[in-house]
């Protein structure tokens, strides 16, 4: 037979899947449901039943398909020219265009069905496909880290796109972004189960985590600890030696004051048991609840006197308001501290990730905590009717979907819906609307201008983070706020004299404000929440009683923030920015031209992507934490091929060897250090 499945007695064989090129078919044999799943994390396959067969096959995937399915699934809709020339970089356009059309071809044909489908000139995935390492991400954001923990597999794993060059390297940041969402789960877990007492296993999930973030310091400090509770002082210090070897192999940096207090106190003794026979003791009271109460939401909303005056104007021109701000920011807490000062009752519906793939998932939302808020309205049957093809509970009789007049008619249902239940509703707020879906920011768009009409609705109040908006949702963006019915506001990061008067409004417990204010600036880029966390750890580590350490703390809820920013970059500005980590102040835009091997022109495009992202400030990071975070979030292999790189360049130039020798040694060619 072929590669289908045997015939059965007394029937004939099914047909038989088409194969896409390199693959091969295999019958599981068990009649799965005719839904297909895409593998991901330990390879690349395809698993369903395809149209027409009775019995599901799996299709494993070559470099090609595989890296055109990862792209949507982890990038979401893209342009058929940019997938056409990262999948195929030496080929003409035209070329290109056509490999990409025979590509989607022969998937339909394996599958028996479009599994891309084209919007409006974009291709994404169908909504038929469910995909691990998307599950993976969602099981992350849901907290359910045991789920996360049993996905080990690597993305794309055995696939080599060393021939793909820009295709490998995007391969690779996406292969470290999802170690970073299984290293937060880890930690996360590993948290809670010390928390909670759970000594062992907290240790065992710890493990884990740092074979995935050998240079995570915060781990290494659980670590110690847990050892010390466990009453095994000798490891809890050899946990230590680890923590300081793996910081400076991976970073050149010696572990921080809060790591070594740690150290000093196990080896005293007073951190755990030294009798390694005593039962364990319970793990201590978290630090933060020894925190005085300020800190945990500051009491001072300094530097938004501006944006404030801007929300009350757009307030009281009944414009709906879309608030961007870098995460961390305080464009929630400005918000919500508004619409309190006006007294008015407010819906809060957050926009969530993975919503984008799901049409009208974030309005459904919206559309329940009106019916709930109203329950007993007096809906007409049309619109129930209209509306029971998204909120099935609301009748029985449900119409077929399709078209632009079946389109227009659920959004006129919409209006009924907001008419009977919204009244005496000041606000709708929406935080994260980078996560919400196409369709539901249409039907925002449609209510607005039901409003301009004169229809009396909610305004509606939404918080952004900055540069992560779709394009397409950008694009709707500006015609509401071009036709007036909204306003674009944004939360700036606070300035060092804001700084000051945010940490003088935490009260003296913070020492001295206008000594503290320039290095938190300098360190934290003036972001509200980076501020909080660097002064919990300074007060969690006795430090801000003492004279400040050289190197600040990065706290643990910042880490995975930053680590979300430099993905967002282009994938040649985030290597301009790890040069300009690695070369200091030997950085130039010639020197860039010559270690990335790319034009003027391109350099400067690349630097302005840096500059408008608010990741550089002249020829520096805007602040330390990034430049710390560069580096950390750099692979090892990476990081000694820039230093060799730069060493070269420099060597080239005839500069001194002092200023040389640092990066070869750093290059690990310690011999060409001297």
């Amino acid at each position: 037979m072929g590669a289908g499945s045997a015939p059965r007695p007394g029937g004939r064989a099914p047909p038989t899947p088409a194969v896409v090129p390199g693959c091969t078919v295999s019958s599981s044999g068990e009649g799965a449901a005719p839904r297909w799943r895409l593998e991901l994390l330990g390879g690349a396959a395809l698993q369903g039943v395809a149209a027409g067969g009775a019995e599901a096959v799996r299709l494993p995937l070559d470099l090609r398909p595989a890296a055109l399915l990862a792209l949507l699934t982890l990038e979401g809709p893209q342009p058929r020219a940019r997938l056409a020339s990262l999948l195929w970089p030496a080929s003409p356009e035209t070329t290109a265009r056509n490999n990409l059309r025979q590509l989607l071809r022969r998937l339909r044909q394996a599958a028996g069905e479009e599994l891309v489908e084209d919007v409006e000139g974009r291709l994404r995935l169908s909504p038929q496909v469910a995909v691990d390492a998307a599950e993976l991400e969602l099981h992350a954001t849901a907290g359910r880290y045991a789920d996360v923990a049993r996905q080990e597999g690597e993305l794309l794993w055995g696939l080599d796109y060393d021939a793909l060059p820009e295709l490998g390297d995007w391969v690779h940041a996406q292969r470290e972004h999802l170690r970073g969402v299984r290293a937060g789960a880890l930690e996360q877990e590993a948290a809670r189960l010390e928390r909670a007492g759970a000594l062992h296993p907290a240790l065992e999930w710890n493990a884990r985590l740092l074979e995935l973030a050998p240079a995570q310091e915060a781990a290494h400090r659980r670590s110690m600890r847990l050892h010390a509770a466990l009453g095994d002082r000798a490891a809890a210090l050899r946990a230590f030696d680890r923590c300081r070897l793996a910081l400076q192999r991976e970073l050149d940096l010696e572990p921080s004051e809060e790591t070594r207090a740690l150290a000093r106190d196990i080896e005293r003794g007073r951190a755990g048991r030294s009798d390694p026979g005593a039962p364990a003791a319970a793990p201590a009271a978290p630090r933060a609840a020894l925190l005085p109460t300020a800190i945990l939401r500051p009491p001072v909303l300094a530097g938004r006197a501006r944006v404030w005056a801007q929300l009350n104007a757009a307030w009281e021109a009944r414009q709906s308001v879309f608030l961007y701000g870098e995460p961390g920011s305080g464009k929630t807490r400005l918000l919500t501290e508004f619409l309190a000062s006006r007294g008015e009752d407010t819906l809060l519906v957050p926009g969530r990730p993975g919503d984008a793939l799901v049409p009208y998932s974030t309005s459904v939302r919206l559309w329940r905590k009106l019916l709930a808020r109203r329950p007993g309205a007096a809906l007409p049957s049309w619109a129930r009717r209209e509306l029971a093809q998204l909120v099935p509970e609301l009748s029985e009789e449900v119409p077929s979907r399709g078209g632009e007049t079946d389109k227009a008619r659920l959004f006129e249902s919409l209006v009924e819906l907001m008419r009977h239940t919204a009244d005496g509703l000041g606000a709708i707020v929406t935080d994260d609307l980078q996560y919400i879906d196409t369709s539901s920011m249409e039907t925002a768009g449609y209510l607005l201008a039901r409003q301009a009409e004169g229809m009396e609705l909610p305004r509606f109040m939404t918080g952004i983070r900055s540069h992560e908006l779709a394009p397409e949702m950008e694009a709707q963006v500006q015609r509401l706020v071009d036709a007036g019915l909204a306003v674009r506001l944004h939360v700036e990061p606070l300035t060092a004299e804001e700084v000051v008067e945010m940490v003088r409004g935490l009260g003296p417990a913070f020492g001295d404000a206008d000594a503290l204010a320039p290095l938190l600036t300098r360190h934290t880029g003036g972001n509200p929440l980076f501020v909080v966390e660097t002064l919990k750890s300074l007060m969690e580590s006795g430090e801000l009683s003492a004279r400040l350490p050289e190197r600040l703390p990065l706290s643990s809820r910042v880490e995975p923030v930053l680590s979300r920013r430099l993905k967002r970059l282009s994938l040649p500005a985030l290597q301009l920015a790890r040069l300009v980590a690695v070369a200091k102040d030997d950085f130039s835009p010639e020197l860039a031209e010559e270690v990335l091997g790319v034009a003027p022109l391109d350099v400067a495009g690349y630097w302005q992507e840096l500059l408008d992202g608010q990741f550089m400030r002249e020829r520096w990071f805007t602040h330390d934490l990034l430049y710390e975070a560069v580096l950390r979030e750099m692979p090892a292999p990476v990081r000694r091929w820039f230093h060799r790189r730069v060493a070269e360049a420099l060597e080239a130039r005839a500069l001194p060897p002092s200023r040389i020798a640092p990066h070869w040694h750093e290059a690990g060619e310690v011999e060409r250090a001297h």
